[in-house]
């Protein structure tokens, strides 16, 4: 062998040695795998138990005096009437039903339809479901789907109708109206969400 020869031979097994000496053993026993290797925790509420988005819905509470009250709760939800109200018509959560909300909206209450007519007025077509609620609870549904509506921009009024079909409302104070519904038809229902009315100036004498 010459020496050119035994010097590459020598190089090459100087280099093998070395690759060998960096690589990892395997390990003599088996380790487990963490099921959850990032530490997130899977165990916390499920969408039905979450109340936090971007938007808000109106459900109902009784306050002490047993007067029915709406609170705004949160929902992840696009801002269009549509979305808006099939979150609405879902109900309360479970949590938020153990805090004492509850919707007064009828269980098979459907939307048919929603979209806007005009600037600022929306019209919302229900199933006839609706009329199962009477009473002060017929005037709170329609409170919850006015008030959950209003909250979208661009939306200042409500044109409610049944199956396709225009009806007469009862607004806070129990008169009917068969017109586009406002926020001021129900005043002191959402102290919250209630803007202030406008001032009346009187002129100078």
């Amino acid at each position: 062998m010459t020496k050119r020869v035994f010097a590459r031979v020598l190089i090459v097994g100087l280099t093998v040695f070395a690759f060998a000496g960096c690589s990892l053993g395997a390990e003599s026993t088996p380790r487990p795998i963490p099921e959850d290797p990032l530490g997130v925790d899977n165990d916390g509420p499920g969408t039905e138990s979450q109340t936090t988005g971007i938007g808000r819905v109106f459900m109902q509470r009784s306050d002490a005096s047993g007067t029915s009250v709406l609170v705004a709760v949160q929902r992840d939800l696009s801002l269009d009437p549509t979305t808006a109200m099939r979150v609405l018509l879902e109900g309360p959560t479970d949590d938020e039903q153990g805090s004492g909300l509850r919707t007064a909206i009828p269980r098979d209450t459907r939307i048919i339809s929603a979209g806007f007519v005009a600037s600022g007025t929306v019209e919302v077509n229900i199933t006839a479901s609706i009329f199962s609620a009477t009473g002060e609870d017929l005037v709170g549904a329609v409170a919850q789907i006015v008030l959950t509506l209003v909250e979208i921009e661009g939306i200042d009024r409500v044109s409610l109708v049944v199956d396709g079909e225009t009806t007469e409302w009862p607004r806070g104070d129990g008169t009917l109206t068969s017109r586009p519904l406002t926020e001021f038809d129900f005043p002191g229902r959402a102290l919250s969400s209630q803007p202030d009315y406008p001032a009346i100036v009187e002129a100078e004498r």
